[in-house]
This record gives structure tokens, C-alpha cells and sequence, in this order.
């Protein structure tokens, strides 16, 4: 599988048009949480109503009905921001916008947006508890520079795991290096999985360790100094 190129200003627009996309999604999403809101304050007044005249009064025939789908509804706004949060994170790898984020934090917003593919072969992807944040001098990598290769192996991997396995992903930092080990719920992947997760990595040009578990490394690239503008053109103002 090979990594798909993005050109640099390709990367930035479809960062920020969906970055964009995903805030605006998330105004909808205030406006459900409000409706939601005034849907119960019109139940809790009905039920006073009813407590107050002895039942002569109110009494909404639907009202356990109504309730279920209110938590049903709530449930998947909670669903949906979730996802739209982890979108807009994805997305702000490619525009360099956004908040900041650490590897893990990253790495658990690409799992949940990867869910759909996981569950297709019923297949629990889990990221190991990373150390205390605080505790971590995370390396200054570019969010786009790992997520990317991390999800190629991973899904690459996928059609070698066994139907209701697991993956599970741990990543550890050094001085200038993020390293994210691949391992099975059983221990290491398997030979024909752990090939096609390499196969992965190396066409996206990522650097591996030797021998098992299987491990990607991302290092600190330089710093690229700005180019310079372009002189304006005659009559440019």
C-alpha cells in the first residue's frame, strides 16, 4: 500500500476547509444540546403540573417514550461530537492549525475515526495508557508526518488479524524521536500481518526497528527556514 501524496498547499486547503467544517458542525451541534435542554425543562414543568393539581392536570401520555428518546438522542449528539472533534484534530495535522495535541491524543482521535474499518473484521484497537503528560518531553513532530503512516499499517495489517482480534499500539518518546510499537492481544502479530504493516511503513518511507514487536520511527526533521516572496509584478500595489 502505498502513502498517498499531498502536496503541501493540497494538504493545508483540505485541512482548513474541513477543520472549518468541523466548528461549524459543532454550533449545529450547541443548538441540538439547547433543544435537548428545553425539551426536559417542558417535561419537568409538565410533572410539576400534575404534582401540584393532584393529576387533574398535565400528565404528557408519552412522557416515559419521550424520555428514551431524549437519552437515545443525547447518546448520539455525545457520539457525534466526539468524532467531529477527532475529525477537526485529524483534519489541523494537515493546515498546522488548531490546538496542540500529544502523539497519544493523536493517535486515539485517528483510532476512533478508523473505527468503522476495525469493526468491519469486528477487530478492538487499543492504545496503550501513555505516561503522564507531564512527565513527557513529546518530540516536536508534525502530526501529519506520523498519523498518516501509523493508519496505512495499521489497516494494512487488518485482513491478516484474526476475525474479534485485537492491535494494540503503545508509543514512547526519546530526545527526538516518537516510536509507535504495533503488538497483538496475544502478544506479537503475526508473520503474515506484521509483513504487510511493514510493507506499509517502508513505502511511506518510515523508518523501522529490527526484529519484534514491530515498531515505527518518526524523527525531528530540521527546520525548514521560510521561502522568500516573490517580487510583486509592475503595477502590483
Amino acid at each position: 500500500m502505498n502513502m498517498p501524496q499531498v502536496e503541501d498547499g493540497d494538504g493545508r486547503f483540505l485541512g482548513t476547509v474541513t477543520g472549518t467544517a468541523c466548528h461549524d458542525l459543532m454550533n449545529i451541534y450547541a443548538t441540538f444540546t439547547q433543544a435537548f435542554g428545553l425539551m426536559e425543562d417542558c417535561l419537568a414543568a409538565d410533572a410539576r403540573t400534575r404534582r401540584r393539581t393532584l393529576g387533574i392536570k398535565g400528565g404528557f401520555e408519552y412522557r416515559e417514550r419521550f424520555v428514551e428518546l431524549l437519552a437515545m438522542m443525547r447518546g448520539q449528539l455525545a457520539r457525534a461530537v466526539g468524532l467531529t472533534e477527532a475529525l477537526a484534530l485529524a483534519a489541523h495535522s494537515l493546515d498546522r492549525d488548531g490546538r496542540p495535541a500529544s502523539p497519544p491524543e493523536a493517535l486515539a482521535a485517528v483510532l476512533l475515526l478508523a473505527e468503522r474499518l476495525l469493526k468491519r473484521r469486528k477487530i478492538t484497537a487499543v492504545l496503550e495508557a501513555a505516561p503522564a503528560e507531564e512527565s513527557v518531553a513529546w518530540p516536536a513532530i508534525r502530526r501529519a508526518d506520523y498519523l498518516g503512516p501509523v493508519l496505512l499499517a495499521l489497516l494494512a495489517g487488518l485482513p491478516h488479524l484474526p476475525l474479534g482480534g485485537e492491535v494494540r499500539l503503545a508509543c514512547r518518546a526519546t530526545a527526538d524521536t516518537l516510536a509507535v510499537t504495533f503488538t497483538s492481544g496475544e502478544g506479537e502479530l503475526c508473520n503474515e500481518a506484521r509483513q504487510a504493516c511493514l510493507d506499509a511503513a517502508r513505502a511511506a518511507g518510515v523508518e523501522t526497528v529490527p526484529g519484534q514487536p514491530l515498531t515505527l520511527v518518526f524523527r525531528e526533521q530540521p527546520t525548514t527556514p521560510p521561502a522568500s516572496c516573490p517580487p510583486q509584478a509592475d503595477g502590483a500595489s
